[in-house]
């Protein structure tokens, strides 16, 4: 997919050397990021410590699985918990311009919501974007929906796809494929 996750993913791989190829069903990038708020939650000590706001990653982990009504796998809450601001970070060295004030996203616990200067999430995919476009490694399929994985021995190995026109299309990768979908609510 072509969302925030997406492009994110796409964009690590190329920098680790991937030749990766995007496939996006619509003739847009973004997808719901486009019409989020664009909040990054992460503990932030030079943000949050010039605004007066004590937490810690301990905290975070806390409130987070707290917040998933408990029943969130505690090893991932933790890895995002303890690397979120790395993802800040790397997405500034990409381009994105965060606010030198946090806040608190609708239905936070805590003040470590960081948003971009410009308003909302469409701001990351606008930098994304220039950065894929003008990427030689990176191939980008517009209006090309996933229908299924392809499998090889217990492992995804691809994708079959349909164009606009309704013409297949079969993916099939060298090291590994990325699903990253699912934040378009309710689409189908």
């Amino acid at each position: 997919g072509g969302g925030g996750a997406g492009l994110a993913a796409a964009i690590s791989a190329a920098e680790n050397g991937a030749s990766v190829i995007i496939v996006e069903k619509l003739d847009i990038l973004g997808g719901s990021t486009n019409v989020s708020e664009g909040a990054l939650n992460a503990v932030d000590p030079v943000r949050q410590g010039a605004q007066g706001i004590e937490d810690s990653v301990e905290k975070f982990i806390q409130q987070t699985y707290e917040g998933g009504h408990k029943v969130g796998d505690m090893d991932l809450i933790t890895y995002l918990c303890e690397n979120s601001m790395k993802s800040v970070e790397w997405m500034e060295s990409l381009g994105v311009e965060f606010k030198d004030e946090v806040g608190t996203a609708t239905g936070a616990l805590w003040q470590r919501s960081h948003y971009p200067v410009t308003p909302s999430g469409n701001s990351y995919i606008r930098v994304f974007q220039s950065i894929l476009e003008g990427n030689d490694k990176v191939q980008i399929l517009y209006a090309t929906t996933a229908k299924e994985l392809v499998a090889e021995n217990g492992a995804v190995t691809g994708v079959v796809a349909e164009g606009k026109d309704g013409q297949k299309v079969t993916l099939h990768a060298n090291k590994g494929v990325i699903l990253a979908t699912g934040g378009f609510g309710a689409n189908k």
